[in-house]
């Protein structure tokens, strides 16, 4: 969100596979109305959220690493 008027949603990443092979896309959007429902959204999510350190990364289970090691080889096909 922009100035509180435009808005670029979606999913696309500015890298090879994302723009020749996942198919895709951004839709952008001058609502002023639009982005203040997305500002609204974002900041509720904002409160919801914690910080996460790298030793509470790094301290997690084995068998929640090897789960996250899994999605993570299988990524491309999920």
């Amino acid at each position: 969100m922009v100035d509180g008027a435009w808005s670029l949603i979606g999913s696309a990443n500015w890298d090879p596979r994302s723009l020749r092979l996942n198919f895709e896309f951004n839709v952008e959007c001058y609502d002023p109305e639009l982005a203040g429902d997305l500002t609204e959204w974002f900041n509720a999510q904002l409160k919801q959220s914690r910080q996460t350190s790298l030793a509470e990364v790094d301290g997690r289970s084995l068998p929640v690493r090897l789960r996250d090691g899994a999605a993570r080889l299988f990524s491309p096909y999920l």
